[in-house]
């Protein structure tokens, strides 16, 4: 992608300093003129601080893991110059204190006998894109050409994985529509796949052909109050190293949630998905598994507690369900980050309960606890169970840029892994 490197660049220099001034002697003038137009833009920034620790039981592992990180992000956006913008970010990772953990794929930080914690010491490019937008008659259209993040509805099939350090990004370029009333478009191109490990491991940028679709339709109103989402997708991903190959598939499917609301204090929480993937492109697998997510429970006042089920098709180790550009689902321990398979016993099956509520006595915090119960698809056997529970806090009489905050996940094994403990702390600010 290094000629969207070169675009990117040619963007910024055009946008910060929209006036040539020719005549020779105008050195003065072309440098207020770029300054100018550079205070029209938009900086952004963040600071967070996490302290991560993971405890695992059993070989290989002969010690905890914790890591003390600090990520530093800082990125700027042109004024807009007849539609064309540009922005850049850069982001790096240090190690602020005594550490100890595993990033497997990074040669320099793999540790076998510590439980993997992801987060590469790193300072790289995260975003750098020039964007088109035009609107027609009250709807917008936009391209995007550049190193950029994307996300497909809840992130299962497509996220930024952004509780990491470095986030996930990508080389695309994407193309985003208004359409008819309450319909949106978006198709991307994707070239590579930055992953959260950083450039430098073994895996961490992998070259791709791929493609993303998504016809959204939102907020759909049959009668106020009551809204409804519905989203159509495809995604198709064609790797191209071999040690990827069998991660090339093709995934279209439907996707419809809520809230249905009865009036201001009470709704139903909902979501009914379906996805089915198969085999596409490098992969010399087949693969022919489906995807199945529910969830339904009351919120009121903004308390909501739901009921809900997931399953991963797995038929065999090569014909399951993956979801490789996606941040971990199925509990924050994040020992469910690739579909699980042991013996006979292929996919995952995911029940589970979850509540979230604002703590209003705290003004600013909120609380989320989740319970799960995981078997396998097919030869059914029970993997485990976890518990999780999560408190963020907007310190807003100090500033609504600054939150703190902390995550707790407890799984206890039966028939895959061991018992596994992980908790983090963290402080974040934004500009």
């Amino acid at each position: 992608m290094r000629i969207l490197g070169l675009i990117f660049l040619s963007f910024v220099v055009a946008l910060g300093a929209p006036r040539v001034l020719t005549a020779q002697g105008a050195a003065d003038g072309t440098a207020v003129a770029f300054w100018n137009a550079l205070e029209q833009g938009k900086f952004s920034g963040e600071a967070r601080y996490r302290f991560e620790t993971f405890e695992r039981a059993g070989a290989p592992f002969t010690g905890d893991s914790y890591a003390p990180t600090l990520r530093l992000a800082l990125g700027y956006e042109t004024p807009s110059f007849h539609g064309f913008s540009a922005f850049g970010q850069g982001a790096a990772v240090i190690v602020t204190g005594p550490a100890d953990y595993s990033v497997p794929t990074l040669p320099s930080m793999n540790r076998p006998d510590r439980p993997a914690i992801l987060e590469p010491k790193t300072v790289q490019l995260s975003q750098g894109y020039a964007k088109w937008r035009r609107d027609f008659e009250g709807r917008q259209v936009a391209v995007t050409v550049g190193r950029q993040e994307l996300m497909l509805n809840d992130g299962r099939f497509v996220s930024t994985s952004a509780w990491r350090q470095i986030h996930e990004s990508f080389d695309a370029a994407r193309f985003d529509a208004d359409l008819a009333s309450h319909t949106a478009f978006t198709y991307a191109y994707i070239d590579r796949y930055y992953r959260v490990v950083g450039h430098d491991a073994t895996d961490g940028k992998p070259p791709m052909h791929s493609h993303l679709l998504n016809l959204a339709l939102l907020n759909l109103a049959w009668r106020k109050p009551r809204q409804s989402n519905l989203s159509f997708y495809g995604l198709l991903l064609d790797y191209r190293w071999p040690a990827q190959f069998a991660l090339s598939t093709e995934t279209f499917g439907v996707r419809a949630n809520g809230p249905f609301e009865f009036n201001q204090q009470w709704s139903v929480l909902y979501t009914a998905e379906f996805a089915k993937q198969r085999n596409f492109g490098t992969n010399p697998n087949y693969v022919n598994a489906n995807y199945y997510l529910g969830e339904l429970g009351p919120s009121w006042r903004g308390f909501g507690v739901k009921a809900g089920y997931a399953l991963l098709g797995g038929h065999s180790l090569t014909d399951e369900v993956t979801t490789p550009l996606a941040n971990p689902f199925n509990g924050w321990t994040e020992l469910f980050g690739t579909t699980p398979n042991l013996g006979n016993s292929h996919g995952l099956e995911a029940r589970y309960l979850t509540a979230n509520d604002a703590l209003r006595f705290l003004g600013g915090a909120t609380a989320t606890v989740a319970y799960y119960d995981y078997h396998s698809d097919s030869d059914r056997i029970h993997y485990g169970s976890e518990l999780d529970w999560a408190v963020a806090y907007k310190v807003r009489r100090v500033s609504n840029h600054w939150e703190i905050g902390s995550r707790f996940g407890r799984y206890w094994s039966d028939r895959l892994y061991s018992r596994a403990l992980r908790v983090s702390g963290y402080t974040d600010v934004t500009f």
